[in-house]
Order: structure tokens, then C-alpha cells, then sequence
């Protein structure tokens, strides 16, 4: 039945996108990328805060789907990206609850797929995030380390806000520091590969400058972080004090993550699990350019939880969960969307990490979990 739900969704998107794969859509900005890269003649990057914000390893990612037709190559990265989102759910419901993973995985994809849909429609990298944040915790439990940080890499590759999911992980996982150094060195030098090793060095530089223009404080109140919120309801922090309080927050989710480590020590699932989840509501409430389905990077996690508590018969909590994972996508409800724009999910997911820090992570472990740890072998 989870199987035949993903179909059903991937099919709906991939007819919609064919017959208007130029209608609600993010991905012009990677085609043009893309077609930039190869012709080496015009930079990828604007001057200002928006336009192309990836690293140009990502134009290239793309280049299968830019040399396809438009209404084949757009509704086949669309099913690229709910194609890891579901294998993600999969992997980690299996080692979740190994004798439910079908339910679970059931429940996981009912709860996450309303948080997909305007990711999938719009074609937006956070899809593909969604699910290499849950094969990274899938490998990482089960200490597959090269594969993990594959999973690390292509994100970051793909959208620079995954380096702070990759910091937070090798902060806390030794043996991910040097995999990921020496990976990260190995794709920035595969750039050279390109015919015009000056166009390359010179996109680095022009990344480098934009990262840091995207990164800044944006004056106006149309991202969905927590000071999107604030602006939202009137409150302007000045940039300093927002700069101020994301590296606060930054040390803040370092030091949670810890806490969580000890926590589950000997069980590297809920180690895993925990941290990376620590990593995405960080994103979601301090990255400054937070949209509204971003969240379904968050959903991934709060349905796999919610979907586990109504397998292992705590009702009471999977029911709260799973209403939250809903609530992630309010955007696709209409009306109610109107109300709630910008201020409502950074709300709730405070309100979240508040609890799952105050209750010492016990929302990430069901009564299960002491009985059947993850040790190396």
C-alpha cells in the first residue's frame, strides 16, 4: 500500500509537470545554471541576493535532466527526489521497528507526502534533501561510513545549507571528519575537469561571494525562519543581533546534539537519528532563507516518529506527532494557508524543539529502544 501511495503521488506529479513544466517551478534557475557551466562563457551567479545560491557542482548534478527534453528531464528530477524521500523512509523504518517496518513505513508515507507536494510540484532540491538526511541516518546506524558521507556530500553538493548538517555530524561522529574533508576536496577538484580551468576558479570566487551575500540577514518578512516570524509580527531585530543569535543557536544545537549522544550511548540508530534531526530544525529556524516546504525535511523525521509511537502503541504521543507532521504542511490546505503563512511553522517548531530538549529526547525513543541497542559489530 506505501508503495502504490508513492506511485500514485509520483505519477499525479510527474503528468502535472509534463503537461506544464514551466508553470510553479524553482528549476529554471538550474537548467540556466546548468547550461551556463558548459558553455563557459557567462558566470552562474547574479550580484544580488537571488538567482542561482548553489555551488556549481550542482549545475552539473543537473545536466542529465537539462539534456532531456523539458517534459521529460523536469518531471524525472521531480521523481528523483521523492524517489529518495521514500527510500529514506524505508531504510530507516526498518531499523526502527524491524518487525512493523511495513506498517511503519506505511504510516511514515501517509504523513509525509502532504509536507512533499509543493516541493515535488515546484522541483525545489529540498525534496532530494529530505531524503539523503534519512539514508545518511540509515547508513550511519548501521556504520556503513563511506556511504553515509556520500549521502552528506550530495547534499551539501546539491544545497550549501547542508554543510551545517554535515558540521553537526562530524562534530559528533569521529569517523565521519576525514571522509568528508577528503570527499568535499575531491568534488571541488572534479570542477577542473570542466575545459576552462579559469572559469572554474573563477566560479568559486563568485560562489564564495554570494554564499556569504545569501547568508546574510534579509530586511523583509517573506522566508519562514524564526525571525521571518519575528518580522512578520512587526519585531526587527537588527542584523547584528541576528547574526548574534544564529551562531548562539549554532552552538546551542552543538551542544544538544551532545547531550543527545550520551543520551543514546551504545544505540548509534538513535544517535543518529537525534543529531540529524537537531540539524534539520536548526536549518529550518536559523537558515535565513527558510521557505515554507522547506519543511518537509522536518516531516521526514517527525512521521517516522509518529508513525513508530502508533506501531509500538503510544497512541497518545503519535497522535500529537502525527498532527504536527500535518501541520508542516499547511501550505497545501488553502484558505487556512492564508492565515498561517511565514509565522506558523517556525512556531510550532520552536515549539517542538523546546519540548524535545525540556523531555531530555525522550520523543525520539520508544520503550522498545532499551531492549534492542545498536552496537558495532
Amino acid at each position: 500500500m506505501a508503495v502504490g501511495a508513492w506511485f500514485l503521488f509520483a505519477l499525479i506529479v510527474g503528468i502535472v509537470v509534463a503537461v506544464q513544466p514551466d508553470k510553479h517551478t524553482v528549476t529554471p534557475e538550474y537548467r540556466q545554471a546548468s547550461e551556463k557551466w558548459w558553455a563557459g562563457t557567462q558566470s552562474l551567479y547574479t550580484t544580488d541576493q537571488g538567482g542561482y545560491l548553489y555551488l556549481p557542482q550542482a549545475a552539473i548534478l543537473y545536466t542529465p535532466y537539462q539534456l532531456l527534453p523539458k517534459r521529460v528531464g523536469e518531471p524525472l528530477w521531480r521523481l528523483t527526489g521523492l524517489g529518495l524521500l521514500a527510500l529514506g523512509l524505508w531504510r530507516v523504518s526498518k531499523l526502527l521497528d524491524p518487525s512493523q517496518k511495513e506498517r511503519l513505513f506505511l504510516a511514515a508515507t501517509l504523513l509525509v507526502i502532504p509536507s512533499a507536494l509543493s516541493s515535488a510540484r515546484n522541483g525545489q532540491v529540498n525534496l532530494p534533501l529530505a531524503g539523503l538526511f534519512l539514508l545518511f541516518v540509515a547508513d550511519l546506524a548501521s556504520f556503513r561510513w563511506n556511504s553515509a558521507t556520500l549521502w552528506l556530500l550530495l547534499g551539501v553538493l546539491l544545497k550549501p545549507i547542508a554543510l551545517a548538517p554535515a558540521l553537526l555530524a562530524a562534530a559528533c561522529f569521529a569517523p565521519l571528519r576525514l571522509r568528508l574533508i577528503g570527499g568535499f576536496v575531491i568534488c571541488l577538484a572534479a570542477a577542473y575537469l570542466h575545459p576552462s580551468s579559469s572559469f572554474v576558479t573563477a566560479e568559486y570566487h563568485h560562489f564564495f561571494q554570494k554564499f556569504i551575500l545569501a547568508g546574510s540577514p534579509l530586511v523583509k518578512d517573506n522566508f519562514s525562519d524564526f525571525f521571518g516570524m519575528l518580522w512578520h509580527w512587526g519585531i526587527h531585530p537588527a542584523p547584528m543581533i541576528i547574526s548574534g543569535c544564529r551562531a548562539l543557536a549554532a552552538g546551542l544545537t552543538l551542544l544538544f546534539a551532545l547531550l543527545a549522544m550520551r543520551s543514546f550511548s551504545g544505540n548509534q540508530l538513535l544517535q543518529a537519528f537525534a543529531v540529524m534531526l537537531l540539524a534539520v530544525l536548526y536549518l529550518m529556524l536559523f537558515n535565513p532563507r527558510t521557505e515554507e516546504n522547506s519543511y518537509v525535511m522536518l516531516a521526514g523525521f517527525t512521521a517516522l516518529l509518529a508513525a513508530r509511537d502508533f506501531v509500538s502503541g503510544m497512541t497518545q504521543r503519535g497522535k500529537w506527532l502525527a498532527i504536527f507532521s500535518l501541520l508542516l504542511a499547511v501550505e497545501n490546505y488553502g484558505f487556512i494557508y492564508h492565515l498561517t503563512k511565514i509565522w506558523f511553522k517556525p512556531l510550532i517548531s520552536s515549539l517542538f524543539l523546546v519540548i524535545l530538549v525540556r523531555e531530555k529526547f525522550s520523543l525520539v525513543q520508544s520503550p522498545s529502544d532499551n531492549n534492542h541497542d545498536l552496537h558495532h559489530p
